[in-house]
């Protein structure tokens, strides 16, 4: 990993409409020391983050400006700087009817990964914590929390230069102020370029199919070994290229999986991102209620698990130890 460019801007308001301060650097910020780390980390929460969407340019939004400006600098037509300052004053005008007073501060960075540059611009979430200062007074202060996300625009340059690929922007929006949201939508451009689920869910369909033709053990473990893969790529913010699992899945029949899924999908593709969600629950089933949690892997059913579909119950052949134990000294308890 290597950050080719970094700057960070300010933006504030009191909550008037159309008073929103903007505070512009001039010059880069140094790509080296705390802001490395600070890069860092939000990249790990982008990457870990559930709820991201994959998408592109609304083709429909014609007066959207950031393809043009982003276009003009990676054609050396346009400086870092005076892109990431044209996209802050946008987000301003986007911003033009929120209400609610805020400070925020907006850092943009070019990552250069193996020969792929990368477009981040993270909304910095800032907290507040107390201190004790050396006259032992109690002192508030304001921390950035990397751990936390609320708005991320993504660009992956080299995927927006294939045709029809719709999957090159990543975006992270929070449900905390709808107005929010909408106004980093908006000026973003993005839309939604693919239905995560419907995909996975197609995905896994076609696993299903060729666990099919395993035995038993074989057939389970192919389905874990799959989904750890997928769910390992989902939190390094990868997509899931079939010939590498593949691979993994048979070091002697290599292409066997990556063939098999080209020749069930109805859109072949040699990656796709996937629903970390539906991932899970297809090899593990769980349900919470009030009262009630349960969870359990998917291949224990029909072995000492069962469910009867007219009466709703669950029934347990065998139970974990620790519960056993649980259980009988409730019933003890009870009789006594």
């Amino acid at each position: 990993m290597t950050i080719k460019h970094c700057i960070i801007h300010g933006l504030s308001s009191t909550g008037a409409k159309n008073e929103i301060q903007l505070n512009l650097r001039d010059e880069e910020n140094l790509n080296e020391g705390p802001i490395v780390s600070l890069f860092t980390q939000l990249k790990h929460s982008l990457q870990r983050s559930a709820t991201r969407q994959y998408g592109l340019f609304d083709p429909e939004q014609t007066d959207n400006p950031l393809p043009g400006w982003l276009a003009k600098y990676q054609h050396q037509e346009l400086g870092f700087v005076s892109v990431s300052k044209k996209m802050t004053e946008q987000l301003k005008l986007t911003m033009s009817d929120n209400e609610e007073p805020l400070t925020a501060h907006l850092l943009f960075v070019v990552e250069e990964l193996m020969e792929h540059e990368y477009l981040y611009v993270f909304w910095i979430n800032h907290s507040d914590a107390q201190f004790i200062d050396s006259q032992l007074q109690v002192e508030n202060l304001s921390y950035i929390n990397g751990g936390k996300l609320n708005y991320v625009l993504k660009l992956d340059f080299s995927q927006w230069a294939i045709k029809d690929w719709q999957q090159y922007l990543t975006i992270q929006t929070s449900r905390s102020s709808k107005e929010l949201t909408h106004a980093f939508t908006q000026f973003s451009g993005f839309i939604s370029g693919v239905n995560l689920q419907q995909q996975t869910d197609e995905f896994l369909n076609i696993v299903d199919q060729y666990a099919q033709s395993l035995d038993k053990e074989e057939s389970n473990n192919t389905k874990n070994t799959i989904v750890d893969y997928c769910v390992d790529q989902d939190m390094q913010g990868n997509p899931i290229n079939f010939d590498s699992l593949s691979q993994v899945l048979n070091e002697n029949e290599p292409d066997k999986f990556a063939d098999f899924v080209s020749e069930h999908q109805e859109t072949p593709q040699k990656e796709i991102y996937a629903h970390r969600n539906s991932l899970k629950k297809y090899v593990r089933f769980y349900g919470r209620e009030k009262d009630l949690s349960i969870s359990f892997s998917s291949d224990r059913m029909e072995d000492n698990i069962t469910f009867n579909p007219k009466t709703g119950s669950l029934t347990f052949k065998q139970v974990p130890k620790s519960l056993q134990a649980q259980l009988a000294q409730y019933l003890k308890k009870q009789e006594d």
